[in-house]
């Protein structure tokens, strides 16, 4: 009995061996990935829909994103990030949440999706603090991996 113990243990080490990424806990979304946000118009603020750069970097159960926040009138750059963090869940489900802010704005966001084979897309919000008023912004974004 305790040497068939002994092989189960042995075979167990080595599969963890050759396959590390089970044994350090990655999961099948492990990556980099890239691609777009859309945002709606932003009533008073932008002239256009944005439509921009998105990253994300997943590890395991955790992920972290950001994107360039845009100039609103002529997409140029605006020398603000957004950035967040989440979840990514062993079915695909994905949980974002992130911010950013200027001298006189700021806004949080939320996004959730779910991978579909080896894209992601993501719905949300953006809820905008700006002078004198609020504001949601939904927005999408489509990912798919870079590496």
């Amino acid at each position: 009995m305790k040497a068939l113990k002994n092989v189960l243990v042995a075979a167990l080490v080595l599969a963890g061996q050759s396959c590390p990424s089970v044994a350090m806990g990655a999961s099948e979304y492990d990556g980099r990935y890239t691609g777009l946000i859309n945002c709606d118009v932003l009533p008073g603020q932008t002239v256009e829909q944005l439509k921009t750069e998105f990253s994300l970097k997943i590890i395991g159960s955790q992920a972290e994103y950001q994107r360039e926040v845009l100039r609103p009138t002529d997409r140029g750059r605006l020398g603000v990030t957004e950035r967040g963090t989440g979840t990514v869940s062993p079915d695909g489900e994905v949980s974002l949440t992130g911010s950013a802010a200027g001298q006189t704005w700021s806004y949080e966001a939320k996004y959730s999706g779910r991978f579909e084979g080896k894209n992601l897309r993501l719905k949300g919000a953006q809820s905008w603090r700006l002078p004198q008023r609020t504001h949601t912004r939904p927005c999408t974004i489509g990912v798919s991996r870079s590496e």
